[in-house]
């Protein structure tokens, strides 16, 4: 229930409608409990029916009959009694024991060590760690980001490295991706859905352990700052052998502000800046405003007479979508959706629900334009996300959701391809970013913008969008009724003059910044 110790008499209709939606929440999620149980109790009564069926036949069946001789004189040499039933053993009795958990079991597996990499190749290695993408299925911006650079630098290893992604169990070291990971991460094309484990149990057992050497390279593509943190040792250690350290760094956000990220998050993202820091030759960052932003901080966190890092930036791409993307790749409901929104005028938000994002103030700047008549729709696709539990229920149970205000909380590639041919402006009020991926996936679809005034913005968008400024609901309505009136009038900036990168680009402007002019191991 609400923790706002107020009488009711003392709160906003916002606040009593909000409690509301919990309390909606909490009855929908008991009855779907419920359900469910009812549902796994029907299955297994049918299941000990159909046992108890198959047990009757065998039980009444001439073989059983015939063999019993058999049986009991089995038992009789063996010394057992012939009333007491013989366990089961070998794998069938592994069958009878309370199954671990899925975590357990797959550490178990991934602790067998099959002996270190195989260097026969004589190339120098460019270790990719790609730790979230493998354990957790990450499916965030930086999890995208990580798939798409890796794929271009599997295609096209730079100079004459080998690609190695890598890749640290919890509680482990760093070891290498097994062959198998590698060839579906570096499929073309290939999607990541919900619970589509990048590496399975068997592949966990077939992964081998580092042999860092003189001239390569260990590279912090994703973001695993527990991985990190956890095996500073051994990243020092590969600097020991030889090897060159870079990560990456998406954005300084947790330190710059922490009000938008769970309690937890900006220690631990203050002890990563820290260890990376301390390791690293080199960050590549993902856009000049980021860089800047981790060279302040960075300053106020080094150590008197310690070396800093070099720091460089590059962009990211922005590859189309996946092409085949018609109704065949969305459902019934979804494209009848699409065809809602090319009839109307509506603005598409992309990214997971979160403080910093800007959806709060987006809602009540369309509540107002609502209210005074204005029909446009707000299309939000992302993830629900963090420290935005009221907001989410306020966008279930709005009297406008699935009229006027849409949220996709797990578009398919396929879905957001659609979403930005079918939506008139892709709206991105972020109160903070690092680069702003769906900037350029908007213009790579001739989508037009309208976006805060952020640095980041400006440095990917330039003069191809509008931009506004202020925190409050009414600031924005005013930007969009604004933005309105120009799109009458012609006036709206095209996007599609957008320069962007590909990801093959993306990922050729971070190896130049990585490797330099490397063309193999060191001398």
């Amino acid at each position: 229930m609400s923790e706002d110790p107020r009488p009711d008499s003392q709160k906003s209709r916002q606040d009593l409608l909000d409690e509301i939606y919990y309390l909606r929440d909490v009855a929908g999620e008991r009855e779907q409990q419920v359900l469910k149980y009812k549902a796994d109790l029907d299955a297994r009564d049918g299941e000990i029916a159909s046992l108890r069926q198959q047990l009757a036949l065998l039980l009444n069946s001439r073989s059983w009959r015939l063999t019993a001789p058999l049986r009991w004189m089995s038992r009789t040499a063996r010394g057992q009694h012939p009333a007491v039933a013989e366990p089961v053993s070998g794998a069938a009795g592994d069958l009878n024991k309370p199954p671990d958990d899925r975590a357990a079991f797959t550490s178990a597996l991934s602790s067998r060590a099959v002996g270190p990499e195989d260097r026969s190749d004589g190339k120098p290695r460019l270790y990719v760690d790609v730790t979230e993408l493998v354990l957790r299925q990450g499916r965030t911006g930086v999890q995208r980001v990580t798939c798409e650079i890796l794929r271009a630098l599997l295609r096209e290893p730079p100079y004459d490295y080998r690609v190695q992604p890598v890749f640290a169990p919890v509680g482990q070291h760093y070891r290498c991706v097994s062959p198998s990971t590698i060839r579906s991460l570096a499929s073309p094309g290939r999607i990541l859905e919900e619970n589509d484990a990048v590496i399975d149990d068997g592949d966990a057992a077939s992964t081998k352990d580092l042999r860092p050497e003189s001239g390569d390279v260990f590279l912090g593509l994703d973001h695993a700052m527990d991985a990190v943190i956890s095996n500073a040792s051994q990243i020092a250690a590969m600097r020991d052998h030889g090897a060159r350290i870079w990560f990456v760094c998406n954005d300084v956000l947790p330190l710059v502000h922490p009000e938008w990220f769970p309690p937890e998050i900006p220690p631990k993202f203050k002890t990563w800046i820290e260890t990376i820091a301390r390791l690293t030759d080199g960050v590549a960052c993902i856009s000049a405003a980021t860089e800047s932003e981790l060279r302040s901080q960075l300053e106020q966190c080094r150590a008197n007479g310690s070396k800093a890092p070099k720091l460089g930036h590059f962009h990211l791409g922005a590859d189309a979508l996946p092409t085949g993307c018609d109704g065949a790749d969305i459902s019934p409901d979804e494209s009848a959706v699409m065809e809602r929104l090319r009839r109307t005028t509506s603005f598409l938000m992309v990214g997971t629900l979160e403080p910093r994002k800007g959806h709060l103030q987006a809602l009540q700047a369309f509540e107002m334009l609502w209210a005074e008549g204005t029909d446009i729709a707000l299309v939000i696709a992302g993830f629900p996300g963090w420290m935005t539990e009221v907001l989410q229920r306020r966008v279930r149970h709005h009297d406008e959701f699935g009229q006027r205000l849409f949220w996709f909380r797990d578009a398919s590639d396929a879905l957001l391809r659609r979403l930005y041919e079918s939506c008139t402006a892709l709206l991105a009020p972020s109160f903070g970013e690092g680069f702003g991926l769906p900037l350029l996936e908007a213009a790579r679809h001739n989508l037009p913008i309208l976006c805060r005034d952020l640095p980041v913005f400006r440095e990917v968008a330039g003069e191809h969008a509008v931009y506004f400024s202020g925190s409050d609901p009414a600031s924005l309505t005013g930007a969009i009724r604004s933005w309105l009136d120009a799109r009458r009038h012609g006036a709206i900036p095209a996007s599609g003059q957008l320069a962007w990168l590909g990801w093959r680009e993306s990922a050729g402007q971070m190896t130049a910044l990585v490797l330099g002019n490397q063309s193999g191991r060191t001398q």
